[in-house]
């Protein structure tokens, strides 16, 4: 609708503009029209006129001047309006962007400080178990998790696969293990592709947390690869009824680098003692 308007302005003011300047041209023709038109007065006589006509003509042009001059400013105006616009606009994104990247900024620093805390805690333990499940309780409590996983790379029948060496509120019997070959399942697939992935709706039934008030069925899950020089050496598992942001997947890649020295030591050098 505005821009609309914004036509139609310009149009008129065109078309106000024409008709001034036909305007004119018709006043100077106007003594020789009159004379030609209504034979009242000659040709000869036009001139004895051009007293009266030179009053028209002055009064006629401060009309077309000031005429003109509204217009200029209405367009002027117009176009100052539009430039105001553009540069509120520009700052407002500055502002914006500046805003987040104040906000992005402050939100690595609070993920760097969290990741000393937990090394500084990791390194107290000697158990490379043991140091994946704190880690893995590490993770739920920044990101309200409800559910984690840590699996680790070994060979069955010389076929590659993921099996699960550390977990946190993961309910499973000690006689049962749980493995994947490379591209089965969620944690399959990540081990296979070496990716991350940020799911907000678990297929049904995936996963479930198990408390004194039943069961239920998570959302949001985030499975990542464990790497180091490029190496596989693991996929990491998290599952939450919130989702999970940027932020949250840049916390666990970087909490998990902390971990892949021991990972990487062998899978010998990984298993649960017993």
């Amino acid at each position: 609708m505005k821009a609309l308007y914004k036509n139609l302005a310009l149009i008129t003011s065109l078309l106000f503009t024409m008709s001034i300047i036909g305007l004119a041209y018709y006043m100077f023709i106007f003594p020789e029209r009159i004379a030609n038109q209504t034979h009242l007065i000659s040709l000869m006589e036009v001139s004895e006129l051009k007293p009266v006509l030179e009053e028209l003509y002055i009064f006629s042009a401060i009309s077309i001047l000031l005429g003109f001059v509204s217009i200029l400013l209405h367009l002027f105006n117009r176009s100052s309006k539009d430039e105001s616009n553009v540069v509120y606009i520009e700052k407002f994104k500055d502002k914006k962007e500046s805003k987040n990247a104040q906000s992005k900024e402050e939100g690595d620093e609070n993920i760097d400080e969290n990741l000393k805390e937990i090394n500084a805690s990791l390194k107290k333990e000697s158990d490379n178990k043991a140091k994946a499940e704190k880690l893995l309780s590490f993770l739920a409590d920044q990101m309200e998790a409800s559910q984690g996983a840590i699996y680790v790379t070994d060979k069955d029948d010389k076929k590659n696969i993921i099996k699960l060496f550390a977990a946190y509120a993961f309910v499973l019997p000690e006689s049962q293990t749980v493995s994947y070959e490379f591209g089965e399942g969620l944690a399959g697939q990540v081990a296979k592709e070496q990716k991350l992935i940020n799911i907000s709706d678990i297929p049904k039934g995936y996963i479930k947390i198990l408390s004194g008030l039943g069961e239920a069925n998570p959302a949001h899950l985030i499975l990542c690869p464990i790497m180091k020089d490029k190496k596989l050496l693991g996929v990491a598992e998290i599952a939450s009824f919130k989702s999970f942001t940027k932020s949250h997947e840049t916390l666990v890649e970087k909490a998990l680098a902390l971990i892949s020295n021991d990972l990487d030591r062998g899978p010998e050098k990984v298993k649960e003692k017993k």
